[in-house]
């Protein structure tokens, strides 16, 4: 069994900036930038607001953490909209759902719980990344927060998972939106189509309106012709 102790973030530290975990002299020379110089804050880091509302409302993200033999290791999250949960103004949280059972991702983050989360709401072609110290507590440790994270408001996670994991957010960067296509999903086309199918409705009854109209007149003026005759 591994017994190495997962990193976890200083809390007596400055804070550190994204440019500080994403760019080294490696980067800055690709960006042909000058010589970067970091600037630590001492204030606590917190979640941008808008950051925030889209963790809140997406329904997947894509997460990514750090292998025993030191390669980066991607895994899909996804789930009912509203399941990754801000829980403060620096954590988040969700419940980790039952997949292939490898463990991988869990296993990364009992040994080391540095973590890249990467949001993408493709409707509106926006994206964030994040950074941040990710630690895994099984719900029968803490059934207090496996209930919070199951709950939607208006409904509730029932699907399996015995475990949640939580992110201490280090820092964020939302960028450039390139190359990032418009996509909508199933039930967003679907409110789209039936407004459409509204407004055809619509217009169908108004049309047979108007047919009727047009006959009652026409028999009106074959009812005056004849009298006049």
């Amino acid at each position: 069994m591994n017994s190495a102790v997962p990193p976890e973030q200083p809390s007596s530290s400055p804070r550190v900036t994204y440019e500080e975990l994403a760019y080294d002299s490696f980067v800055r020379r690709r960006q042909g930038a000058e010589p970067f110089y970091p600037s630590s804050s001492s204030e606590a880091f917190v979640l941008d607001p808008s950051d925030s509302k889209l963790i809140r409302e997406a329904d997947f993200f894509f997460l990514g953490t750090v292998t025993g033999a030191g390669w980066p290791y991607v895994q899909h999250r996804g789930g009912p909209a509203g399941f990754v949960h801000v829980l403060g103004p620096s954590t988040i949280a969700w419940v980790e759902l039952e997949g292939n059972h490898q463990f991988v991702s869990t296993g990364n983050v009992d040994r080391d719980g540095r973590v890249a989360l990467f949001f993408v709401d493709y409707q509106t072609r926006t994206r964030v990344k994040v950074f941040g110290y990710a630690r895994v507590i099984e719900g029968e440790d803490d059934p207090e927060l496996m209930s919070t994270v199951r709950d939607l408001g208006d409904r509730e996670i029932k699907s399996k998972g015995q475990r949640v994991m939580v992110v201490e957010v280090t820092a964020t960067d939302r960028n450039c939106t390139k190359h990032i296509h418009p996509r909508w999903t199933k039930s967003q086309m679907d409110e789209v189509i039936s407004l459409y199918r509204a407004d055809i409705a619509e217009l169908k009854a108004d049309n047979e309106q108007l047919r009727a109209r047009i006959a009652e007149l026409e028999n009106q003026r074959e009812e005056g012709t004849s009298s006049g005759t």
